[in-house]
């Protein structure tokens, strides 16, 4: 196992919007105890296990033709972040992962790694060999703003690696171990460069800091430790 390393230079936000909150409908429980807000086309229904601290938040997905009924499979999914109270959407994710009540989305998985005072939630969307989007966002009233993590962290990791082993490779942030974002923005998570179907993958625990400064997220990262595939 090698040593950790420091990085001193600070990464900038490689990406980073402003989404005003689109008002919606009151999130209610449905029958088989889900929440779902709205009706018709533009009804949502909210992720278990992606609820903030506060109660006041979470992640949600629809589509443009509304839920499906049944055991019909929905197409064109948008993944959300909405305000639970109202059902307003604050932003739209990166991921298209979805679960009825009944069925879920094969092979996909998602993470809400939320700050404890709500403010700010780590959004980790992988499909079958990738993170399809791996984010920070921070909430601001009506508002949240986006930091794309991924473009950040898997430069630094690929560097890494010898050259001749920089091509080809899966970037995924492992959602079997903890991803955790602490009061102070510093995010905490293993993630892996790998040859999908390969025999061997390229883990490392890292941490990234991330600060607002006049409502605009960057973030640097502080450490990268390489470690042994499970």
């Amino acid at each position: 196992m090698r040593s950790a390393v420091t990085f001193p230079v600070v990464l900038l936000a490689l990406y980073a919007s402003q989404t005003a909150a689109v008002r919606g409908d009151a999130c209610i429980a449905d029958q088989r105890g889900g929440l779902v807000c709205g009706e018709g086309k533009g009804a949502l229904r909210v992720f278990a296990n992606t609820t903030s601290p506060s109660k006041n938040y979470a992640f949600a997905w629809r589509t443009a033709q509304g839920l499906p009924s049944g055991g019909d499979i929905p197409n064109d999914v948008e993944n959300v972040l909405i305000r639970v109270t109202d059902g307003a959407v604050l932003a739209t994710l990166g991921g298209t992962y979805w679960a009825t009540g009944e069925m879920r989305a094969n092979r996909y998985e998602l993470i809400a790694a939320w700050s404890p005072d709500s403010r700010a939630v780590i959004e980790v969307a992988n499909s079958r060999w990738d993170s399809d989007s791996f984010a920070y966002y921070r909430i601001d009233g009506a508002t949240a703003t986006r930091l794309d993590l991924r473009a950040l962290v898997e430069p630094v990791m690929t560097a890494r690696l010898p050259p001749r082993n920089r091509q080809g490779n899966s970037f995924r942030v492992r959602e079997d171990l903890p991803v955790t974002l602490d009061a102070r923005g510093r995010a905490r998570f293993t993630a892996m460069l790998y040859v999908p179907k390969g025999e061997t993958s390229n883990d490392y625990k890292v941490q990234v800091n991330v600060r607002t400064t006049g409502g605009k997220p960057s973030a640097q990262v502080v450490s990268m430790r390489r470690v042994k595939a499970d």
